[in-house]
């Protein structure tokens, strides 16, 4: 479980050698129209950011005290390993884990007057995301040999780069 949540919490920085590289910036020309994903969201927006930091805030207020308990025993439906984590820990991987790997606000997944709510498909789409994640970490790239890195790890940026369509979804 602790390797799911690092591939969760780690989400940027060079974690590991199965990351494709990425060219560095260079400064764009002036005259030359801006280049985006179809589609895309803008990368890491403020707005919701700012949007979950607040609703994050709010939730910690609500479950003082209990921040340090299973996330389990605090929250309802909470269906993956991360039950386990302390609840505290849980809205800390949601908002940077989850929301900022996608670019989006607790309302993506969330009805966030009702959060146990199982209303939105977006919520077990990123349960089973969580799951592929843990397959390809534990099964697949753990078996491969001569990886630079010695605990290679993939997880939502890895694909995602803070937008909701992963960076090869082009459609």
């Amino acid at each position: 479980m602790q390797k799911f949540v690092a591939s969760v919490v780690l989400c940027f920085g060079a974690i590991s050698a199965c990351r494709p590289s990425v060219p560095p910036q260079t400064q764009p020309d002036a005259s030359a129209p801006p280049r985006t994903r179809p589609d895309a969201l803008t990368l890491i927006d403020p707005d919701s950011a700012r949007e979950r930091d607040r609703m994050t805030q709010e939730l910690l207020a609500q479950i003082a005290g209990r921040d340090s308990l299973p996330a389990g025993q605090v929250f309802k439906n909470v269906t993956t390993n991360l039950k386990n984590v302390p609840a505290a820990k849980l809205l800390a991987i949601m908002n940077i884990g989850y929301g900022r790997s996608l670019g989006v606000s607790c309302a993506h997944c969330h009805v966030v007057t009702a959060w146990d709510a199982e209303d939105k498909p977006q919520k077990q789409i990123a349960r089973d995301m969580a799951r592929m994640d843990a397959a390809i970490n534990t099964e697949y790239l753990a078996n491969i040999k001569n990886l630079k890195s010695k605990q290679p790890i993939v997880n939502c940026t890895t694909c995602h780069r803070g937008a909701v369509k992963p960076a090869i979804n082009f459609q």
